[in-house]
């Protein structure tokens, strides 16, 4: 499929901007390279972008830019751990799953082992989750994330996990806002602690499959806040 460069040039300061960014949090690459690697998702996602087109300007923006950020933190960490001598499967991300167990007892300032750990299925590098030194060392990075993110984004994850029987419909009247705007409030308080854990697991993007029409990409549950 042809891909015809001028479609995507009203994106260059969108691209120009990510360069930025993660140019200041990876200073051992290249703002050119950067620029570089955005350009060719465009490339090598033609039926995608065209896709996107037709979507609204809001929606079509946010998922170029979600994309444009994924390939450009792809390409930082291979070059990081390129020329640091260590193999990107080395790296670890948290999940938000593990997260979500973990905030009730860290708001609560218990330090008993949460007790879904075991319902996650989830392995640490060094064994299992619940094995004693791995769970504390995941508390840890947790809770000091925890501290890191604003004072109202504490106060809205203590109300969504102090009381785990609280519903949508209730966060909603407290913070006069649609049970949907509840859970985008949640959503970006989450979002913000997992960037101070070192930020999302990048995903596999391929092109939209012509036959199917459908994105193959593996999305991740929850979007990187734009920063």
């Amino acid at each position: 499929m042809r891909h015809h460069t001028e479609e995507w040039l009203e994106y260059s300061e969108m691209v120009a901007r990510i360069a930025s960014e993660y140019k200041k949090r990876y200073q051992m690459v290249e703002h050119e390279d950067l620029v570089q690697e955005q350009n060719l998702w465009f490339v090598s996602h033609p039926r995608k972008f065209k896709e996107w087109l037709s979507f609204p300007e809001k929606e079509r923006d946010r998922l170029i830019a979600k994309s444009l950020r994924n390939q450009v933190l792809k390409y930082c960490e291979k070059e990081k751990a390129r020329q640091q001598g260590y193999d990107t499967t080395d790296l670890y991300y948290y999940d938000i799953s593990v997260v979500e167990t973990f905030l009730p007892t860290i708001i609560l300032e218990s330090y008993e082992m949460p007790a879904k750990i075991k319902d996650l299925n989830f392995q640490f590098s060094g064994g299992e989750i619940s094995d004693g030194m791995n769970w504390l060392a995941l508390r840890a990075d947790i809770a000091g994330a925890f501290n890191k993110i604003s004072e109202t984004k504490q106060n809205i994850l203590r109300l969504r996990f102090m009381d785990e029987s609280a519903d949508w419909a209730t966060l909603a009247t407290e913070w006069d806002t649609s049970a949907d705007g509840a859970r985008m409030k949640v959503q970006r308080a989450l979002a913000s602690l997992v960037q101070h854990l070192g930020g999302w697991r990048p995903y596999h993007d391929e092109d939209t499959q012509e036959e199917a029409g459908v994105a193959t990409n593996e999305d991740p549950d929850y979007d990187a806040p734009e920063e």
